[in-house]
């Protein structure tokens, strides 16, 4: 038997690694911005589903479709599962699945670029890391993209640090012993934060209903999560008096966010029998900001209220933010370009400001494309799965939104409605109208186009 060279073989795999890594660096560099982020999605999820089938990451014996569908609905911050998540994974598996959330909710490009900055000597990015973050958040002109990821960042830390000192308090008061109280509270606290709505029991937070602490608390971290960095960076710059005036986007995100939370709390109260207000408002608040956890069985809900969760998924969280959904700035323009038409205006405007015809573009094709990848969604597993209807829409509407509600069904999907919903986990993680420009592989700037000569035609409409 002949003898194994091993530094031939460690000398041969380094070389191989090294000539990997520079192709696919150069692989990268020839990406355009979104198609960036999309393969960065699209490999974390891959990566985490090898990851989470390793034999000491699962309990039970978990497919490797399964394990996919977990890495998915935890990169993308939604909170789907169609295994038992609380008793199908070790505790190195649960941790594996925590550390994709926060990946996923903060977002790899924001992180990357943080870091970056943060060691670089000159302290500024370069031309193609600008690209990139710039593709993955949408900022308002007022915004400096520096002062964005040092607050994202901090506020990150620091939110899900008190969260999780509010919980584990509660927990040690409800007899949990140290580790596991540690554990849990650092769990959830990153969980709602990142709106991505996974739990370490069994029936997400159905045990709690009744605790004001947790609800208060996981609605809070959802919230602060699912309003978006735009907003703590607008507040911080004011309070440190670098801005004069909240920004226009702070203002509608802020009035949209209490408004739809408000219509929501109002609307599940009076058409549920038995739900508390305490209840109404928790669900609402985790649907409206996609973080998906529940206190009530959203499987025994009646039609109406499944319909208010609908409505309340696809609106979703706020540009920059970690919820998903077509976005609040988005719904509000809509909502405004419907009443200006309605008044014959020939200007959009709230709030006694015009909206530009850039951002309106903006939001008329994510209300598009939004809607479009909804129906393919829906029309895609109501061909391949014998179950509700409504629940089917429900399931296509939670997994675009990333939500992570499910009416019980998720489980009950076969290997290509499962398929499909991490399709479409991925693509509402993405963004739709990002992952439409990376299938188009091209990419314009926005101010040459918009002064681009072109000839002009009248269409009646």
């Amino acid at each position: 038997m002949a003898k194994i060279n091993w530094r031939e073989v460690y000398a041969k795999t380094k070389e191989f690694i090294q000539v990997s890594f520079k192709k696919y660096t150069l692989f990268l560099v020839h990406l355009t911005p979104h198609q960036n982020i999309a393969q960065t999605v699209l490999s974390y999820t891959i990566l985490g589903g090898i990851i989470l089938s390793l034999p000491f990451m699962n309990t039970t014996d978990v497919s490797f479709l399964d394990n996919l569908f977990t890495s998915a609905s935890a990169v993308s911050t939604t909170g789907l599962n169609s295994v038992n998540f609380a008793d199908s994974y070790t505790f190195l598996g649960k941790l594996v699945v925590l550390i994709l959330i926060q990946i996923g909710g903060v977002g790899y490009m924001t992180f990357s670029s943080f870091v970056y900055l943060s060691f670089s000597e000159r302290h500024r990015l370069r031309k193609y890391q600008q690209e990139n973050i710039s593709a993955e958040v949408s900022l308002p002109k007022t915004l400096k993209l520096s002062d964005f990821l040092w607050a994202a960042m901090v506020f990150t830390a620091v939110a899900e640090m008190i969260g999780a000192v509010f919980l584990f308090n509660y927990f040690r008061h409800n007899n949990y012993g140290i580790f596991d109280a540690a554990w849990y509270s650092v769990f959830h606290s990153v969980s709602a934060f990142c709106t991505a709505g996974f739990s370490l029991w069994n029936n997400s937070l159905e045990n709690f209903a009744d605790s004001k602490t947790m609800n208060i608390v996981i609605s809070c971290l959802a919230l602060s999560g699912a309003m978006g960095f735009i907003v703590v960076t607008d507040v911080f710059n004011f309070i440190r008096r670098k801005s004069k005036q909240i920004s226009f986007t702070t203002k509608i995100i802020v009035i949209t966010t209490v408004c739809m939370v408000a219509f929501g709390t109002f609307t599940l109260f009076v058409t549920t029998p038995g739900m508390t207000l305490l209840e109404a408002f928790f669900q609402s608040a985790n649907a409206m900001t996609t973080a998906g956890f529940n206190t009530v069985s959203v499987g025994g809900l009646s039609s109406c209220a499944l319909l208010i969760l609908i409505l309340l998924m696809n609106i979703g969280g706020s540009p920059s933010g970690t919820a998903g959904g077509m976005k609040t700035t988005t719904f509000c323009s809509m909502l405004a370009i419907m009443y200006n038409r309605l008044r014959l205006n020939t200007r959009v405007e709230f709030l006694g400001r015009r909206f530009p015809l850039l951002r309106l573009y903006a939001a008329t094709s994510m209300f598009l494309v939004y809607a479009f990848f909804l129906f393919v969604s829906v029309f895609l597993l109501t061909w391949t799965e014998d179950l509700p209807f409504i629940g089917l829409v429900f399931e296509s509407s939670a997994a675009l939104g990333t939500a992570g509600l499910s009416t019980g069904i998720t489980s009950q999907l076969s290997a290509l409605g499962k398929l499909i919903i991490i399709a479409t986990m991925i693509v509402g993680r993405i963004g739709v109208v990002t992952f439409g420009m990376a299938l188009l592989g091209h990419d314009k700037d926005e101010e040459e186009e918009e002064n681009k000569p072109v000839k002009t035609e009248d269409v009646a409409v």
